[in-house]
C-alpha cells in the first residue's frame, strides 16, 4: 500500500508540473496573451518544485539519486536558456536579434557611447538616484547571475574550489558581454559584470556554510 501511494505522489507531482509547464508555455507563446516578471517567476517556482518532488520521490523509491541528478541538470539548462534570452533577446529590455543586421553609423556611435568600462561609475550613478528603475537595474544584476553560485558547485565539483568557481563564472559573464558588445543586443558595462560576479559570488558563499551545505546536500541525496 505505501508504494502504491509513492507511485501515485511521483505520478501526480510529475502531472501537475507538466499542466503548470504547459500553461506556462501558453502564456508565453499565445498571441494577446502575457504575463509579468512576477507572475513567470511565481509559475516557473511551481514548476521547478512539482519537479523536485516527483524526481524525490523517484530516487526515494528506485535507491538512486539518477532521477534527481537529471532534474539538476535540466533545470540548469532552463536556466541558462532563461538567462541567455533576458541578456540578448529580451525585447522588454530593448533587446532585438535585428539589432545586428539594421545597424547604421548614427545608431553605432550611440550604441558606443553607452559603453562603460570604468568600474562602479554606474552603479555609483544608480545608488545616488536610487529610483525604481536604479533598483531593478542593481537587484537584476545581482540576481541575474546568482543561481550559478548554487548549480556550479553542485553539478561540478571542480568549481567547488573558489578560484576555480571564479574563473569559471568570470568567464561565462565576460562572455556574454562580449557577445553584447559585437551583436549590438544590450550594452558592455562593466558595473553589470561587478554586480552579476557579486551575486553569484554571495551564492556561492552562502552555500559553503556547513548547516547550509548539508541541508542542500541532504536534499538532493547528496553524500558529504
Amino acid at each position: 500500500m505505501k508504494k502504491i501511494m509513492i507511485i501515485i505522489s511521483i505520478i501526480l507531482s510529475y502531472l501537475l508540473g507538466l499542466i503548470a509547464l504547459c500553461y506556462y508555455l501558453y502564456l508565453e507563446l499565445a498571441p494577446k496573451v502575457g504575463m509579468d516578471e512576477m507572475g513567470r517567476m511565481i509559475l516557473l517556482f511551481i514548476i521547478a518544485i512539482f519537479g523536485y518532488l516527483g524526481s524525490f520521490l523517484l530516487s526515494k523509491h528506485l535507491l538512486t539519486r539518477k532521477p534527481l541528478k537529471i532534474y539538476l541538470i535540466l533545470i540548469f539548462i532552463l536556466y541558462i536558456m532563461s538567462l541567455l534570452y533576458l541578456t540578448l533577446f529580451a525585447s522588454d529590455y530593448g533587446r532585438s536579434i535585428y539589432s545586428f543586421f539594421i545597424w547604421n553609423e548614427e545608431s553605432l556611435n550611440i550604441y558606443l557611447s553607452k559603453i562603460n568600462i570604468i568600474p562602479f561609475k554606474t552603479i555609483i550613478l544608480y545608488i545616488t538616484r536610487m529610483d525604481r528603475v536604479s533598483f531593478i537595474n542593481i537587484l537584476g544584476n545581482l540576481i541575474a547571475f546568482a543561481p550559478m553560485g548554487f548549480f556550479l558547485p553542485l553539478l561540478f565539483k571542480k568549481t567547488r574550489n573558489l578560484k576555480n568557481f571564479l574563473l569559471t563564472i568570470l568567464s561565462i559573464i565576460l562572455s556574454i558581454e562580449i557577445v553584447q558588445l559585437i551583436t549590438l543586443l544590450g550594452s558592455f558595462d562593466i558595473d553589470d559584470l561587478i554586480l552579476n560576479l557579486l551575486g553569484a559570488f554571495l551564492i556561492y558563499k552562502l552555500y559553503q556554510i556547513k548547516k547550509i551545505n548539508h541541508f542542500i546536500n541532504k536534499m538532493f541525496l547528496l553524500e558529504n
